[in-house]
């Protein structure tokens, strides 16, 4: 066991993400059939694209965090929770001692329900398992049980693969990249919005499933190409933050050079898996009579769209806003004040409909996300102090992936106390969930016409709309 621990310790810690993932897709193509030649050439490439994407949103929220940090200078409210970032999450979470029976128990789960036919989706995304893990870790430490905390990463384990089947034709109209799809625990926060997205839908003027970036191209021009509106949203996020004009201009053409290069890097990625994706097709058509298989990545493939950070930015100050009126709040959001988890579920919930993306982000998505941070903050801080990772003080995340489910099995056992509010929590929750996976595979076959092609697709009448 210590032998185990410790080889995926120095795959998680030393390797990390990039190096881990682009080593399994080398294999997964490999075992597909691919020439070893090709596929250690596909798999290079895939780290090429995962380390452009993790490059610019760094250098993106690196330049966006000091003017959102400007912002709050003179909020006059003192926050006595540090915003840890996930990282520091993460680092917390390796620290449990039974962290890593996580790894069999999600190969385990996908490869039963793959063997089934319960999934088509096998997740390679074996580094986000810490997302599962910390799930767990927190549950244990309330509840005292280990069965229970294990159970609860294993239901995630299964909803996330459910998502990635029923998601994967959008992800694939979205992306251009056949055959992958992201069962990741960002995205069943998708779960918590999508019934009051069909709320937003029956509203005729936010209805319009064509409100994209695509679409204010056409109506107002270079206004909505994705450097011109990077520039103007860096510049006016920079003057609302009180920086000097020549900062707003510098802030403007970051946000610009973001926001271009970010489609750039997703065509990296499509470049790499395109033909991993292919061989395996090939395979399982040649091992299962024509089984379709889908990869399950990580979700920096998912970031390329405009939509998605231009909805971001523009959240940033309503976030700030939630922060400072919200009473019960004590949390900063820093470290994850550019939250893109906000952005891609409300993406792939409202098919790129800015207006209803930002209705849901700033409206509901925020706040929900800040509770969860406030209410995992004393179970993190002691567990950061006891591992001393801090010296003292509270820490959390204000980012948490799929926080009102999060919240809601954490806290499930609070009911005995009277506390029933985990108890709704969790029942919404499973109600959005169930709902959503529904309509997604209901309009599955809209999008693999549109994946197809503009020649394939037939329009969608607004008030036909059933599904995301």
């Amino acid at each position: 066991m210590d032998i185990v621990s410790g080889v995926l310790d120095y795959v998680l810690n030393e390797l990390g993400s990039t190096v881990t993932l682009s080593i399994l897709m080398g294999l997964l193509a490999i075992g597909a059939g691919m020439k070893a030649q090709k596929a250690i050439s596909q798999a290079v490439m895939f780290g090429v694209g995962f380390s452009a994407m993790s490059l610019v949103i760094g250098y993106m929220t690196e330049s966006i965090s000091p003017a959102a940090e400007a912002m709050t200078a003179n909020i006059g409210k003192s926050f006595n929770i540090v915003d840890g970032g996930w990282p520091l999450l993460a680092l917390i979470t390796w620290t449990w001692r039974y962290a890593f029976i996580l790894f069999p128990i999600q190969i385990a789960i996908n490869a039963i329900m793959f063997a089934v036919g319960l999934t088509k989706t096998i997740n390679v995304d074996l580094w986000n398992v810490w997302g599962k893990v910390f799930q767990a870790l927190v549950v244990h430490a309330i509840t005292g049980s280990l069965a229970i905390a294990l159970a609860t990463a294993g239901v995630r384990v299964v909803l996330e693969l459910i998502l990635g089947d029923a998601l994967q034709p959008r992800i694939e109209a979205k992306t251009g990249i056949p055959g992958i799809t992201c069962p990741h625990g960002l995205l069943l926060h998708m779960a918590t919005i999508y019934p009051i997205d069909l709320i937003l839908r029956r509203i005729p003027a936010l209805g319009s499933t064509r409100f994209d970036a695509e679409f204010l191209r056409s109506k107002i021009g270079i206004f909505a190409e994705n450097h011109i509106m990077g520039f103007i949203l860096g510049v006016v996020f920079g003057l609302v933050g009180r920086y000097s004009f020549a900062q707003a201009l510098i802030l403007g053409f970051a946000s610009a050079t973001a926001l271009t290069l970010l489609p750039i890097t997703t065509g990296l990625f499509g470049d790499a898996v395109t033909p991993i994706s292919e061989q395996c097709k090939v395979f399982m058509e040649k091992h299962t009579k024509g089984r379709q298989v889908f990869i399950g990545l990580d979700v920096p493939i998912l970031l390329g769209a405009s939509e998605i950070w231009a909805a971001s930015m523009v959240c940033v100050p309503f976030t700030l806003l939630w922060a400072v009126a919200l009473p019960w709040n004590g949390i900063l959001p820093f470290a994850g004040i550019v939250n893109y988890g906000l952005g891609l579920a409300a993406y792939y919930v409202c098919d790129g409909n800015l207006l209803r993306m930002i209705l849901l982000m700033a409206g509901v998505s925020t706040p929900i996300f800040l509770w969860c941070g406030n209410a995992m903050a004393p179970m993190v801080s002691e567990l950061a102090l006891a591992n001393g990772f801090i010296e003292s003080g509270m820490i959390s995340y204000a980012s948490i992936d799929a926080p009102l489910f999060m919240y809601s099995t954490s806290f499930i056992t609070q009911a005995a106390q009277g506390n029933f509010l985990p108890v709704l929590g969790l029942a919404y929750f499973l109600f959005g969930f169930v709902l959503m996976i529904r309509d997604l595979r209901a309009h599955a076959a809209d999008e693999v016409a549109v994946a197809a092609g503009p020649a394939a697709a037939e329009p969608i009448a607004a008030d036909e709309q059933t599904g995301a």
